[in-house]
């Protein structure tokens, strides 16, 4: 075997991040306190919330902390788009209107490297509800442990991250590798030891001189795992 352990990037590896804006106005055209609410007008205020909790989301170690952040966020949300709404309703929509969606060939990758023995773990800038959304897609059992932003403290591109999960999978750096979509943050951060593999599924990624592999989707990750 090539590789004692495989450090899996999550956004934009395995699953794609969604948003229904189309839902968010039907389900809240009724609040709305300066006339209609349509699409276009709730599209940017929207997605900022997400960006919003993706920048921030660091912040909140704690589930409960995480829930506070959410509710404060989202009546920012709604003060952009002059809602008038419960919290418990403006927090219920913004999360049943973000949709996880995984790429085709994950999970079967993550069955084949499964049987092949491989410790796999999650490494990834996410808040601290990411098992959860492994569990929803029933992924958490491919994963030996998940190092998480929200819970370590650090984020991606901070390379201290990288120590952390080569300090929970027990190996050396030389056995590991990193297998993430951005050329920063998975694959030039991974340096100083650890092999990193670059996933383009587009096509259009300038590939850093560091990185050890370009691939179109994860299909050829257990070959290159295993040495092949």
């Amino acid at each position: 075997m090539r590789y004692d352990a495989v450090f899996l990037d999550v956004d934009g590896t395995l699953l794609y991040v969604d948003l229904d804006v189309g839902g968010h106005v039907e389900d809240l055209a009724s609040f709305a306190t300066n006339g209609s609410l349509s699409v276009e007008a709730a599209r940017g205020p929207v997605w900022e919330g997400v960006h919003e909790h993706i920048r921030e989301n660091i912040n909140y170690p704690s589930a409960e902390e995480l829930a506070r952040f959410r509710r404060e966020n989202a009546r920012r949300t709604a003060r952009a788009l002059a809602l008038d709404a419960p919290d418990e309703v403006l927090v219920a929509v913004s999360r049943r209107r973000i949709s996880f969606n995984p790429y085709p060939e994950p999970e079967r990758v993550l069955e084949e490297l499964a049987r092949m023995g491989v410790p796999l773990y999650a490494v990834s800038t996410w808040d601290v509800e990411l098992e959860a959304v492994l569990d929803d897609l029933g992924w958490r059992r491919f994963f030996d442990d998940l190092v998480v932003s929200a819970r370590v403290g650090v984020e991606k591109p901070d390379g201290e991250l990288f120590e952390r999960t080569l300090e929970v999978a027990g190996v050396g750096r030389h056995r590991a590798v990193m297998v993430g979509n951005d050329p920063v943050s998975d694959v030039r951060t991974a340096r100083a030891g650890i092999d990193a593999v670059l996933v383009d599924r587009r096509g259009n990624v300038e590939a850093p001189e560091v990185a050890v592999a370009v691939l179109p989707d994860l299909r050829g990750l257990p070959a290159l795992v295993a040495g092949g």
